[in-house]
């Protein structure tokens, strides 16, 4: 069982890196026609959106290279926090890295450069798609409409916006006008992205009825402890979709699992889907944060038992959902280059994500040899 737990790796999942990008302002949102081909333009939505602390929020619009009809709706990653203590500025990780990214930096998407934004890879299976890519800087997994003020233990007074629902929101609306009828759309999302992704799927498959949906999580299958209050805390109950019952569960009982259901079996013909590294550290540290294990070690055992029960179980029970589990702890695979090098048991990981992407359901992979990943020769 791998010991260390990287939240850092959180800090560049958005990509920081500064970049020249075009800025819309929310008094001026471009339509889809103004923006430039095959070029990242970070679009300002002003209104009741906002980052952790205040700061603007905006979301990135690439329209493909070549015209296309197709759409992916990425949600990114960045890490989460629940009470007011680890929500505070000055709160660390276990490896001294904040646990969660609370500001969208201008420029940024000039970092997005790997997996399914490699745009110079032709095995990339949405290349030649239109992107929407969801940013992410609220601490509440797209989830919240909750604006809390904190103290800490220490006297740490500040307010916190985990108003991650409200921000996807406003870059699906946008989203819905310019893209009125594609003939395909993914679903997708890293980290705190995935469960972004499989939140906010129900809406986009209603928008596009009798349009091919299929979701794909990445790194956020949903392992919590039975006293994790987070939920509650962003508001995330009153922005669950209105199917399957989901909106009259019990929240004690409710978990991440029960949304994969319901989606599933509300959108029937449409896939959803997640994928996991077997040793993920980030998940794993989240868990032991969240009270899963009186040791690092003891909650990464925890954490490898309870994924794999829920693994195992929408892929047992639920007609339309597919998993993969790859060796090894990377976080997140669909914005990196090793979407393209791993493999699992043989098969390149990237045929399986092309596989979703088509409509094809394959089936449900898990690694055999899981401690370490399986790189292809000459990788």
């Amino acid at each position: 069982m791998q010991k260390r737990f990287v939240f850092g790796v959180l800090l560049v999942i958005i990509g920081i890196l500064a970049g020249s990008t075009a800025v819309f302002a929310q008094d001026a949102l471009p339509a889809l026609a103004d923006l430039p081909a095959g070029e990242w333009t970070e679009i300002a939505t002003g209104g009741e959106t906002s980052c952790a602390y205040g700061d603007p929020y905006r979301f990135f619009v690439r329209p493909a290279a070549e015209p296309s009809d197709k759409l992916l709706i990425y949600f990114a990653g960045g890490g989460a926090c629940w009470n007011a203590e680890n929500c505070a500025p000055s709160f660390a990780g276990p490896d001294g890295n904040p646990i969660f990214v609370s500001q969208v930096p201008e420029g940024s998407s000039a970092a997005l450069t790997q997996g399914f934004f490699n745009y110079e890879n032709d095995a990339n299976p949405v290349g030649d798609y239109n992107a929407v890519y969801v940013t992410y800087c609220s601490a509440d997994v797209h989830s919240g409409s909750n604006r809390i003020d904190y103290e800490s233990s220490a006297g740490e007074k500040y307010t916190l916006n985990h108003v991650g629902a409200i921000n996807a929101t406003a870059a699906l609306d946008w989203t819905f006008e310019n893209f009125d009828s594609p003939s395909n759309v993914v679903v997708s999302g890293c980290s705190a992205g995935s469960y972004g992704s499989i939140l906010h799927s129900a809406r986009i498959m209603q928008q596009y009825a009798g349009t091919p949906v299929m979701q794909i999580g990445d790194a956020g299958v949903g392992v919590v402890t039975d006293t994790f209050d987070g939920l509650a805390s962003w508001g995330f109950y009153d922005n669950l979709p209105d199917i399957g019952g989901l909106r009259e569960m019990d929240p004690t009982v409710f978990r991440t699992k029960d949304l994969y259901k319901a989606t599933a079996a509300a959108f029937p013909d449409n896939t959803v889907s997640q994928i996991t590294g077997y040793l993920d550290t980030v998940q794993i540290g989240f868990f032991y944060l969240m009270g899963g294990g009186a040791t690092p070690e003891e909650a990464g055992a925890n954490w490898l038992l309870g994924m794999r029960s829920i693994m195992s179980g929408l892929s047992g029970s639920v007609r339309n959902f597919r998993g993969l589990m790859f060796g090894g702890g990377q976080h997140c695979i669909t914005p990196y280059d090793e979407m393209y090098s791993y493999q699992v048991n043989g098969q390149p990981l990237v045929d399986w994500v092309a596989g979703v992407v088509n409509g094809e359901r394959p089936r449900t992979l898990n690694c055999l040899s899981c401690n370490e990943p399986e790189v292809a020769a000459g990788s």
